[in-house]
């Protein structure tokens, strides 16, 4: 996660005033900074925020909006992506393992790095499998997409509102109709898909899901 950090983004001390803050937020064009203490972190200062005090107003008399997700070190990529799809805010704290800030990640940086590792970026069809009460083979899975001339070529596993685990496929063809059909013949049922081409008989109701990592 180190190597997301945006280093171009400044941080605020309790030292800086009110009209040393506005001016960060002129020059790099962001509706929020983080607000850090010696190496902990405090929450975020916004511009609409600090518009409300006077110029010469220090910071540490101000309370700092807190911050809706923080992301972890160790964090893999697809917790940070989910933290960052549940935040309003588009900067992310980032703490080691002692809680100390490390600096802030963009979303935008993330949802990057989240399509380039999953392959999302080349051309294929997405869907997700509810594995709700069943036990699933990938083996098996596998086996079935390659009998419809697909092969996988990344997959993750979240959990829905019901915390039902699904399981994301990216293959390697954007024809996925007879995938579809296939998986649904060995009891596997997809809940979403996208796909250049049409899906015969099926409800697109449920894509969401998926798509809140993509929406950049």
């Amino acid at each position: 996660m180190k190597s997301y950090i945006n280093p171009n983004i400044p941080v605020l001390r309790p030292s800086d005033t009110v009209d040393d803050a506005l001016l960060l937020f002129s020059d790099f064009k962001t509706n929020h900074l983080p607000y850090v203490i010696d190496r902990s972190f405090e929450g975020f200062f916004s511009e609409d925020l600090l518009l409300n005090y006077d110029s010469d107003d220090r910071l540490t008399d101000i309370q700092p909006l807190p911050a809706e997700e923080i992301i972890l070190e160790n964090d893999p990529l697809t917790e940070a992506v989910r933290k960052a799809a549940a935040a309003q805010i588009m900067l992310l704290p980032l703490l080691n393992a002692d809680g100390e800030f490390m600096g802030v990640i963009e979303k935008t940086e993330l949802y990057e790095r989240f399509i380039r590792h999953f392959a999302l970026h080349e051309a294929g069809g997405l869907l997700e499998i509810n594995l709700k009460g069943k036990d699933y083979s990938l083996a098996e899975i596998a086996r079935i997409i390659e009998g419809e001339s697909g092969k996988i070529i990344s997959l993750f596993i979240t959990h829905d509102i019901n915390n039902d685990m699904v399981l994301s496929l990216k293959l390697d063809i954007t024809h996925i109709s007879a995938v579809i059909s296939a998986l649904g013949r060995f009891g596997y049922e997809v809940i979403s898909y996208h796909s250049s081409e049409p899906v015969n008989n099926l409800e697109k109701d449920r894509f969401e899901m998926l798509m809140k990592y993509l929406s950049i």
